[in-house]
């Protein structure tokens, strides 16, 4: 009997950790998401840098041809960042509309993961899909494709 209730105290106390473990990785990558986000509509350089791998990160960018996507190419995250944060301020009253909605996020093994985003500036909304991976102990977005809702 006390040989069973040990194991279960044992699992229980395992999963526990576990599910915490995973609660501070997603606190993480949530952390890194908010980063982009306020990044971008704050034009905040040092932001952007905080969230993407600015070294070897892309984003698929679409190939426009009268209005029609013909194809994409990668488009590296150290020339998007210096682009993003370089554009005009956005109004406050922008502001105050924009909005971040994290719709989900996958993590594996704790050391890759995607997430769903949908991203309203201005009058616009993204839904992103992001992988994320941990390098040197913080997660950064390594890669990004995008919509825009209709």
């Amino acid at each position: 009997m006390i040989k069973k209730s040990l194991i279960i105290f044992l699992l229980l106390l395992s999963f526990s950790t576990f599910s915490q473990d995973k609660k501070n990785e997603v606190d993480l990558i949530k952390t890194t998401i908010e980063n982009y986000y306020n990044g971008y509509i704050n034009r905040d350089f040092m932001l952007l840098e905080k969230a993407f791998d600015h070294q070897n990160g892309t984003m698929k960018v679409p190939i426009l041809k009268d209005e029609k996507i013909i194809g994409f190419q990668n488009h590296f995250f150290k020339d998007l960042i210096q682009k993003w944060s370089s554009r005009e301020k956005l109004s406050d009253d922008v502001l105050k509309k924009c909005a971040l909605t994290i719709l989900n996020i996958d993590i594996v093994d704790q050391k890759i993961a995607s997430a769903k985003i949908s991203m309203k500036v201005d009058t616009i909304t993204y839904i992103d899909i992001l992988s994320l991976q941990k390098i040197n102990q913080n997660w950064k977005i390594t890669n990004k494709i995008f919509v825009i809702e209709q």
